[in-house]
């Protein structure tokens, strides 16, 4: 009816009053600037009711703005509509609240078309506000920019232009998918770069009956598809590396002779404790090796302590691994423990980003490291410490569409 209403007033030779444009510029994720060009040689600010709330009214500041290219094409190339906003007194870095414009990027900017006798306060305000159909942009890129002004180049959101489907690269048996992009801890904008929904801090909670409120356990996995577990677990075991019989899912301990890095830039030969979960249960295991499938090798960590000496070796597997908890991100207000694993000997450096640490719990981007997670079946059910059993639930579903029917054929 409000479209009707404008063409009417268009299809007359005095429509009465002057055409308007209104530009909401987003500045952050769903933050808007309202500005508008002003009317005439007058720069005071208007009004007009919000397109989604019309009990909503917002204040289009005035700002020298020249667009152009604003065309509506049926074929062809889809216009390239531009945005020269002033800014020689800061007037537009001062509404958005940064200079860096390459920030834009990517946000969208709404083009609003009215008659001015159609703004809140003039005499034919309505609700739903009387407007054309307003036009949604996204900035595309930064054409040029001085000490006076900054313009804009826009795209339309259906400007298929360099797009290559499909959207994301398909790689036979590899999740393409950031690890944990889809994570909780993140804000709903940021999930939008990822599928993968496993925790950051590894939780999983799992439910027993309808009745119960589900038991949360923690599950740690590094990028070689192998458990990490706290090593108090298996402080106890005596080392051997022939058992006379296994049982399945217990935990075995084996020990070798290894090249260590210490913190004082030396070498040592020292004794290395290994431990294993057995995959069977059999009176004949054989000797514990990464080569029988009758173990599988599972790592150990501790939780970090400011002044312990953490070690490397010649064998990166063996590096130590450590829990600690802090911040994050400086961006993001959480805090979450998370797994580390020493990259080069330390003794005073905490766990972060940078020479010393990495994240431990890393995936493997395949099917396996996926197994471990969301397949993760307790040995002790309903018991929050246990660690899992030694083969996974394969009929668990995943969450996300990682890995997509990609197959190679020979």
């Amino acid at each position: 009816m409000a479209e009707k209403i404008l063409v009417k007033d268009l299809q007359k030779l005095d429509p009465g009053s002057e055409l308007v444009q209104l530009f909401e510029i987003e500045y952050a994720k769903n933050n808007y600037v309202y500005v508008m060009s002003g009317l005439d040689s007058d720069l005071t600010a208007v009004q007009m009711r919000d397109y989604t709330n019309n009990a909503t009214i917002r204040t289009y500041t005035a700002i020298p703005i020249k667009a152009e290219g604003f065309e509506t094409k049926n074929d062809g190339a889809q216009p390239k509509p531009t945005l020269s906003i002033a800014n020689a007194t800061t007037a537009f870095s001062g509404a958005i609240g940064t200079t860096d414009y390459e920030s834009l990027v990517g946000l969208k900017i709404i083009r609003r078309l009215t008659l001015k006798k159609y703004l809140y306060g003039e005499s034919g305000d309505a609700s739903p506000p009387i407007e054309y159909p307003r036009q949604v942009w996204y900035v595309d890129r930064i054409k040029s920019r001085n000490k006076v002004q900054i313009t804009l180049e826009l795209a339309s959101p259906f400007d298929l232009s360099g797009i290559q489907l499909p959207g994301r690269s398909i790689v036979a048996n590899r999740c393409p998918f950031m690890y944990q992009g889809a994570s909780d801890h993140l804000p709903e904008y940021k999930k939008a770069q990822s599928g993968c929904t496993w925790n950051i801090d590894g939780k999983k909670k799992i439910q027993y009956s309808s009745y119960d409120g589900g038991t949360e356990y923690t599950i740690y996995a590094n990028v070689d598809d192998e458990y990490i577990i706290d090593e108090s677990i298996v402080s106890g075991l005596s080392p051997s590396s022939t058992p006379a019989s296994i049982t399945i899912d217990t935990y075995y301990k084996t020990q070798i002779s290894a090249n260590r890095f210490n913190a004082n830039g030396t070498t040592s030969s020292v004794t290395k404790n290994l431990y294993w979960q057995a995959t069977a249960t059999t009176a004949s295991p054989g000797t514990i090796s990464v080569s029988n499938s009758n173990f599988k090798p599972v790592r150990v960590y501790n939780a970090y302590s400011h002044g312990t000496e953490y070690f490397t070796y010649s064998d990166d597997r063996y590096n130590d691994y450590v829990t600690f908890t802090d911040n994050v991100s400086t961006s993001e207000t959480y805090n979450y423990t998370l797994m580390w694993k020493a990259v080069k000997p330390s003794e005073s450096v905490k766990p972060d980003f940078g020479v010393y640490w990495q994240r431990g719990d890393t995936c493997s981007k395949s099917l396996d490291g996926c197994k471990l997670r969301f397949g993760f079946q307790p040995k002790d059910s309903a018991n929050s410490s246990t660690t899992g059993k030694a083969k996974t639930n394969t009929g668990a579903d995943l969450p996300f569409g990682g890995f997509p029917a990609a197959k190679a054929f020979s």
